[in-house]
């Protein structure tokens, strides 16, 4: 296989695949509105679902039925997809923590803090 075949495109816009591995529902939404999404055999409702779920795995698909797996594009957005389903999850839970601490002066009155450290 030569490198023209692995960087082949189909007919699929080349701003579509490199925007797409960054901001991938955006680049679906502008495609949608310019030119319609790409031919598939997909119900509407199915590529609707996987637009809001998995936007990297339908731009894979796109690919796959208009090139097919034998393409860096292909492989590129499957990687990203995965890495993005096992890399983002821990994130957003050790971010930060949040303790509320409620402390009493000498006349009695409470005060109430939230502590919030980034671990």
């Amino acid at each position: 296989m030569d490198a023209n075949a692995l960087l082949a495109t189909g007919h699929i816009a080349l701003w579509f695949l490199l925007l797409g591995l960054f901001l991938p529902r955006l680049t679906l939404f502008i495609a949608w509105l310019e030119t319609g999404i790409p031919i598939n055999p997909l119900p509407d409702l199915v590529n609707f679902v996987l637009w809001l779920v998995f936007p990297r795995f339908l731009i894979a698909f796109y690919i796959y039925t208009d090139i097919g797996v034998n393409n860096i594009w292909f492989w590129a957005y499957i990687a990203t997809g995965i890495a993005g389903l096992f890399g983002e999850t821990g994130y957003a839970r050790r971010r930060i923590v949040r303790r509320t601490v409620t402390t009493r002066d000498r006349t009695g009155a409470t005060t109430t803090t939230v502590e919030e450290e980034e671990v």
